[in-house]
C-alpha cells in the first residue's frame, strides 16, 4: 500500500502539470501574445506529444528497470516544466510542453504496470483505482488552483512549483521504488506486433471512442454551465468542482466495479450509463443549479469509472504486453480528447449547446456499439487451424 500511495501522489503531480494548464491559458496569452490558435497548442502539442511518445518510449525502455523509467519519466516532466515556466516566447513554451508530456508519457502506463504487479490480481482494480485517483484528483484541483494561482502569482510561478514538486517527488521514488520489480518487460517489436493484432488493436482503440464522446461536452462545459444557469464565474467554479467531485467518485466505483463484477461487466455500466447523462446535462433545461450538480456528479461518476476496467481488461487480454497496452491505451486517451475536442468545437458553430449535445450522444452510441462489437468477437468460440 505505501508504493500505490507513492505512485498515486506523483500521479497527482503528474495531473497537476497537464491540468493546471487549462486554468492560465488567458495571462499566458497576453503574455506571450499567443492568438486561439496558438493557445489552442498549448495543449494539442502536450497531447500529441503524449499519443506518440508514450507507446514509443515504453516499449524502447522495455527492458530496462522499472523504478529507472518511472524515476526518469518524473525527471523529464520536472524538466518540461521548468522550461515552461522561463519560457519568453511561444516556441520555448511548447518545447516545455512536449518535454513534459514525453515525460508523463513514459511514467504514467510505467506507474500503472507496476501497481498492478505489486497486488494479487484479485486486488488489481483497487491498484489501479489508487494510481489513477491521484490523476482524477488532480482534476478537481488541478485547474481551479492553478487559475487562482496563475491569476494571482502569475502562470510561471505556477509551472514552477508544479516542477518543483515533480524534482521532490523524483527524489522520492528514487528512493523508495524498490528494485527488480516483476513487470513484463516491452520490445519495440512488441508494439509493432500489438498494432498488426486485430484484436488487440480494436481493444486499445475502446479507449479513444469513449473518450472522444466525453470531452465533446466535457470541452465546453463551463460554457454549458453558464448557459443552463445563468449563473457568473462562482457557480461556473462550484459546478465544476462539483464535476471533478464526480471523476473522483467514478474512478473509485470502477475499481470496485471491477474487483467485484469484473472487467468487462463494468466497463458495460461504463460506456452505456454516462450517454443518458451526457444527453441530460446538455438538452434538458436544469431549472436549478442543484438539478444541474446532481447531473453532473452523476456524468462524471459515471463516465470516469472507465479507466479502471478497460485497464484491466487490456492486461487480461495479454498479460505478457501489459506495459505496451497500458501505454498504448494512455496515449489514446489523448487521441480521443483531441477528436472530441474538434468534434465539439464543430457542433457547437453548427448547433450550439444543444448541438454539442447530439454529437456527444451520437458519438457514445459509437462507444457502445464499439465496446459491444468487442465482446461479441471474444465470446466466439475459437477455430482451429
Amino acid at each position: 500500500m505505501p508504493l500505490l500511495l507513492l505512485l498515486s501522489a506523483a500521479t497527482f503531480v503528474v495531473g497537476m502539470g497537464a491540468f493546471a494548464v487549462i486554468g492560465v491559458i488567458s495571462p499566458m496569452s497576453r503574455d506571450l501574445g499567443l492568438g486561439p490558435v496558438g493557445a489552442s497548442w498549448v495543449m494539442s502539442a502536450y497531447a500529441i506529444a503524449y499519443a506518440l511518445g508514450s507507446p514509443l518510449l515504453t516499449s524502447a525502455t522495455g527492458r530496462l528497470d522499472r523504478r529507472t523509467v518511472l524515476v526518469a519519466g518524473l525527471a523529464l516532466f520536472s524538466l518540461g516544466l521548468a522550461v515552461s515556466a522561463l519560457a519568453t516566447n511561444a516556441t520555448m513554451l511548447y518545447v516545455g510542453r512536449i518535454v513534459t508530456a514525453v515525460g508523463s508519457g513514459l511514467y504514467s502506463p510505467t506507474a500503472a504496470g507496476v501497481a498492478i504487479a505489486s497486488v494479487p490480481a484479485e486486488r488489481r482494480g483497487q491498484a489501479l483505482a489508487i494510481i489513477y485517483g491521484g490523476l482524477t484528483l488532480a482534476q478537481v484541483l488541478g485547474l481551479p488552483a492553478g487559475s487562482y494561482l496563475g491569476y494571482r502569482l502569475g502562470w510561471a510561478p505556477v509551472f514552477g512549483m508544479v516542477g518543483a514538486v515533480a524534482a521532490a517527488m523524483t527524489v522520492a521514488l528514487a528512493l523508495k521504488v524498490p528494485r527488480a520489480i516483476p513487470v513484463a518487460p516491452a520490445r519495440l517489436a512488441d508494439l509493432v506486433s500489438t498494432l498488426a493484432t486485430p484484436r488487440l488493436a480494436f481493444a486499445v482503440l475502446l479507449t479513444a471512442s469513449i473518450m472522444s464522446a466525453a470531452w465533446i461536452p466535457y470541452t465546453f462545459l463551463a460554457p454549458i454551465i453558464e448557459e443552463k444557469t445563468g449563473g457568473g464565474p462562482q457557480l461556473v467554479a462550484l459546478l465544476l468542482v462539483v464535476y471533478g467531485l464526480g471523476s473522483v467518485a467514478g474512478n473509485a466505483l470502477g475499481g470496485h466495479l471491477t474487483d467485484r463484477i469484473g472487467a468487462n461487466r463494468a466497463l458495460i455500466v461504463a460506456t452505456i450509463l454516462p450517454v443518458p447523462m451526457m444527453a441530460a446535462v446538455t438538452l434538458l433545461p436544469w431549472g436549478t443549479p442543484w438539478l444541474g450538480g446532481l447531473l453532473l456528479f452523476g456524468w462524471a461518476c459515471f463516465g470516469w469509472s472507465m479507466s479502471v476496467p478497460q485497464q484491466a481488461r487490456l492486461v487480461a487480454l495479454d498479460p505478457d504486453r501489459t506495459q505496451v497496452l497500458l501505454s498504448l491505451s494512455a496515449a489514446c486517451i489523448y487521441v480521443g480528447a483531441s477528436l472530441g475536442a474538434t468534434i465539439a468545437g464543430l457542433a457547437k458553430s453548427a448547433g450550439g449547446i444543444p448541438g454539442i449535445g447530439i454529437a456527444a450522444v451520437l458519438a457514445g452510441l459509437v462507444g457502445i456499439a464499439h465496446l459491444l462489437l468487442l465482446l461479441a468477437r471474444e465470446s466466439r468460440p475459437a477455430v482451429a487451424g
